[in-house]
């Protein structure tokens, strides 16, 4: 009997032993485990969001003063050419009211214009088209209020050329002549300076 009792009481102090020991690691395990994780949810949740917001508000204000430069600049663009189309058409505005003899305003008035060439039975033709100078602006208005009279006047000419007068080689200055003859006859006035093809096709 007296020899179980001091076994006993060993084996008291020994329990109370390993209980402290494993009890004094516990926070250490739970200190190596929790702080990566800690330190991941700091990272992913806190730094890396607020980095991106500043990221972000940064790009935008970089964005918006660049799309600022932009604008002005296309706008000075648009402002220059605006006043250079205005320079370019000024003199013409100057021109066609000063009305002298070296600013008359030249106009397409006769476009595509086609007759069958005489003699040809309808196997051959002529189309012209040609611009008509006036003396004046005067004159450019009375020769558009006789438009429809002038262009009569221009196929019934047309339509009495033959091959060979078309074959000449000044068959173009010969019917020129003819038109400006007879539109200043038609206008009862020498109104018509000069006459000029753009397209003057025998086919």
């Amino acid at each position: 009997m007296s020899d179980s009792a001091p076994d006993k009481s060993a084996e008291k102090p020994a329990a109370a032993a390993g209980k402290s020991a494993g009890g004094g690691m516990l926070p250490t395990i739970i200190a190596v485990v929790l702080a990566p994780a800690l330190s991941w949810a700091v990272v992913n949740f806190l730094l890396i969001p607020k980095l991106t917001k500043d990221i972000k508000s940064e790009l935008t204000t970089i964005m918006a003063q660049a799309s600022k430069r932009d604008g002005t600049e296309v706008g000075a663009e648009h402002e220059a050419d605006a006043h250079a189309d205005a320079g370019a058409h000024a003199p013409k505005a100057d021109a066609g009211g000063h009305g002298g003899k070296e600013k008359v305003e030249v106009r397409p008035k006769f476009e595509n214009l086609t007759v069958n060439i005489a003699g040809t039975q309808g196997t051959r033709y002529l189309k012209v088209t040609f611009n008509v100078v006036g003396k004046n602006d005067a004159a450019n208005k009375k020769i558009d209020a006789k438009y429809a009279e002038l262009v009569d006047a221009t196929l019934t000419i047309l339509a009495s050329l033959s091959m060979p007068e078309l074959d000449e080689p000044s068959s173009k200055a010969v019917v020129r002549g003819r038109l400006v003859a007879a539109f200043n006859d038609l206008l009862k006035a020498p109104l018509v300076e000069q006459v000029f093809f753009s397209d003057f096709v025998v086919q």
